[in-house]
């Protein structure tokens, strides 16, 4: 039975998280005078040794922050996933016409309901805005398969 690797986006989100409670036990009060865990004997090293590994903490969890954003479908990349792997091929024109029909589609649809939705509740208003955030995403990323296509 072959084990399903992590994908890249899950494991940044763990890296994330594991990140954030490192960063919580370093996080000291401003007038904590030493550095807890740490005790070489010399007061000024080991509040630098701490203040530097904070740092450092700090920014690994910005960078898995960013990685755990990384959009679709790249954040879907495994381990052992080869450059040939079917899920990576650019589209065929056909696929790529019949999605961007779709996505015409659609966003008629959700002007269509902008249009309808005035006096509805702003449920109704902030839900188109939360479809139209996710279709220029999905735009955005088509954009990226555009071009790899072209590269291609």
């Amino acid at each position: 039975m072959k084990t399903v690797e992590p994908t890249l986006k899950e494991r940044a989100g763990r890296m994330y998280r594991q990140l954030v409670i490192l960063q919580r036990l370093f996080q000291r009060p401003h007038d904590a005078d030493d550095a807890e865990g740490i005790d070489s004997g010399d007061r000024a090293k080991d509040l630098v040794l701490w203040s530097a590994m904070a740092e450092m903490i700090d920014e690994l969890t910005d960078h898995a922050g960013v990685l755990s954003s990384i959009p679709f479908p790249i954040s879907e990349w495994q381990p052992g996933d080869g450059p040939d792997d079917e899920r990576w091929r650019a589209l065929t024109e056909l696929e790529r016409r019949e999605v961007t029909s779709m996505v015409t589609g659609y966003e008629s649809l959700i002007a269509w309901g902008e249009a309808h939705a005035n006096g509805h509740g702003r449920e109704a208003t902030d839900y188109l805005k939360a479809e139209r955030t996710r279709l220029g995403r999905f735009r955005q990323e088509m954009g990226f398969l555009e071009r790899r296509r072209s590269a291609s």
